[in-house]
């Protein structure tokens, strides 16, 4: 039983070893659509979208033609602007991110140059700064609030894309939803990150 057990093993071993692909390389760049969320998010008036930045690099491994792996680090804006009585303001809270995704790569007829794939996975970030800027009446001021920010926050990740084989390079578009799973607040709020993210990706 234990010999049968250890060809069986072997023989497993072997195949998802023929069957995987060289690790891929890539960059992505985009734009995060990002607001808060939680129970004392509506306590900040006027809140809503915060257009911001996202950029980073990615490896892509298959263990075998169906089923990969997808490390990235990202640089990723996040926060929330609005308006309240007359007055603008712009919470920014930005974060390296490092996304660790297993991908599931949606089978095509056989020759087409077209990729799709789905893909979910823990999401964690770091945060680098945080701020709240804020103008009217012709005047403007910049609060920092890293100190009252937490400096990690645990995301899940989820998305799809679809790539274009053009020669030896992929071109395409990622689309994903990354939700905040705690509060980013250290005096004890309830306020939570949450980002749509659109990035264009190359990889090789």
């Amino acid at each position: 039983m234990k010999k049968s057990l250890l060809l069986a093993a072997t023989v497993c071993c072997f195949t998802i070893a023929a069957n995987a692909q060289l690790p891929h390389f890539g960059g992505k760049i985009g734009l995060n659509f990002a607001d808060f969320h939680g129970s004392d998010a509506s306590s900040i008036d006027g809140h809503g979208t915060r257009t911001g930045l996202v950029v980073g690099a990615y490896m892509t491994y298959d263990f075998i033609p169906l089923i990969g792996i997808q490390p990235e680090v990202l640089y990723s804006m996040k926060g929330t602007s609005g308006s309240t009585q007359g007055v603008d303001y712009t919470f920014s809270a930005n974060y390296i991110e490092v996304p660790v995704l297993l991908k599931l790569n949606i089978p095509m007829a056989p020759g087409t140059p077209v990729k799709v794939n789905v893909y979910a996975g823990p999401d964690f970030a770091f945060n680098v700064a945080s701020s709240v800027e804020a103008s009217g009446n012709g005047q403007s001021q910049t609060t920092d609030e890293s100190n009252n920010t937490k400096g990690f926050d645990f995301n899940l990740a989820f998305g799809g894309g679809v790539g274009f084989g053009i020669g030896p390079a992929t071109l395409g578009l990622d689309l994903r939803y990354s939700l905040g799973t705690g509060t980013i607040d250290k005096t004890g709020g309830d306020i939570k990150n949450g980002v749509f993210a659109l990035m264009a990706t190359v990889g090789f």
